[in-house]
């Protein structure tokens, strides 16, 4: 297997990736997944990859730790 090298920015694959099917990106993800266990990370490169799975949505404004703000029901 001959492997092809293509300069393609990474919005580029980005957005090629996303028009995938969700199978075909689930596919992508596992081997990414097996490459990265592969191989051995450097502690910047461990950091990198945990900080791009962060997610970053802010908590809303109105959070509260009470569960009787969050549900309509009686906890017995």
């Amino acid at each position: 297997m001959m492997a092809v090298q293509l300069t393609i920015p990474y919005e580029t694959l980005l957005t090629l990736v996303e028009q995938l099917p969700a199978e075909k990106q689930r596919d992508l993800l596992h081997r990414l997944e097996v490459k990265v266990r592969q191989s051995k990370l450097t502690k910047a490169q461990w950091t990198a990859l945990f900080e791009s799975i962060i997610i970053h949505t802010p908590i809303s404004e109105e959070f509260s730790f009470n569960r009787e703000d969050w549900y309509d029901d009686e906890v017995l």
